[in-house]
């Protein structure tokens, strides 16, 4: 069935025309083959059945492929074209997070968004939309998080809620890092957090990986890693139309360029003078001064 429908349909107009007229032609002289092909000739119909319905079948897996993949491989277009398409990708997020997005932080959809998970795009995808996918993840498995709003978060980027109490029962700090290695620091931060907020149990969630001394402390203290090959095998066991929804929302947009943690909007890169290295910094500058180092070139 992966192949095109089209052929399925010649194969069955093949399949009857051989059975019921060319085959019995051949074998006119051959009484073996004679009797064999006047047994198949009454079965042509059945034969062809049996591609049509592969057609069928094809022809649906095809369609079905063309809605799934929708507007998000469309290439938009100019002027008011381009506005409605931003609007449209803006109401998308909005629909699916229910998040604020700030204008600029939602661009114009373009060809080549990735169409798969992989390891590449969860270390592709800036700070601030990596923990808003860490947070829908978990409401995708019916699990109620919050995210914690801009500024200081006091070591806590989502609080779950997993019972009627109101209160959190776990925290999650996330670290979209790249391909770094977390250490033991962050990862004894949030213990402090935890006995702070008389919280047992804490997710870390990171992009790259852990360190060895990270991975003894956490599993001493209830603090469970997830490191990016983790995330993302988590991610690819969820139902498909689950994973595709949150695919579509990780990657809406601009998702690769830092946000703004004070403002929120995206940054802008700056190259870095007297031989430092670029950074990223706030477009608002110098209203809000805000920088990032930038955690790999390009």
């Amino acid at each position: 069935m992966s192949s095109p429908w089209q052929i399925s349909v010649a194969l069955a107009a093949l399949t009857y025309v051989g059975l019921k007229w060319v085959l019995p032609g051949l074998v006119i002289g051959n009484p073996i083959l004679k009797a064999l092909a006047g047994a198949l000739a009454p079965q042509a119909g059945l034969f062809a059945g049996v591609f049509l319905f592969i057609a069928v079948l094809a022809f649906v897996k095809t369609k079905a492929g063309q809605v799934r993949r929708g507007d998000s491989a469309a290439t938009p277009g100019s002027g008011i074209d381009h506005r409605l398409s931003a609007i449209n990708y803006r109401r998308e997020l909005q629909g699916f997070a229910g998040l604020p997005v700030p204008e600029n932080a939602v661009s114009s959809p373009g060809a080549g968004k990735p169409a798969v998970w992989t390891i590449e795009l969860i270390r592709d995808i800036e700070w601030k939309r990596f923990e808003d996918v860490c947070q829908q993840y978990y409401e995708s498995k019916g699990i109620r998080s919050e995210t914690t709003a801009l500024g200081p978060d006091g070591g806590i980027d989502i609080r779950l809620f997993q019972d009627d109490s109101g209160k959190a029962t776990s925290i999650v700090q996330c670290k979209a890092w790249g391909e770094r290695f977390v250490g033991v620091k962050p990862v004894r931060e949030l213990l402090g957090v935890m006995t702070h907020e008389k919280i047992v149990k804490a997710f870390f969630m990171t992009s790259g990986k852990y360190s060895d001394e990270a991975k003894d402390f956490a599993k001493a203290n209830r603090i469970t890693l997830i490191d990016g090959e983790m995330f993302l095998m988590m991610i690819n066991r969820l139902p498909e139309f689950a994973s595709d929804k949150l695919l579509a929302f990780a990657t809406a947009g601009d998702y690769r360029t830092p946000s703004c943690p004070r403002c929120g909007v995206k940054m802008r890169a700056v190259k870095g003078r007297g031989g430092k290295a670029d950074f990223w910094g706030c477009q608002r500058y110098p209203a809000c001064r805000q920088r990032l180092g930038m955690r790999r070139a390009g």
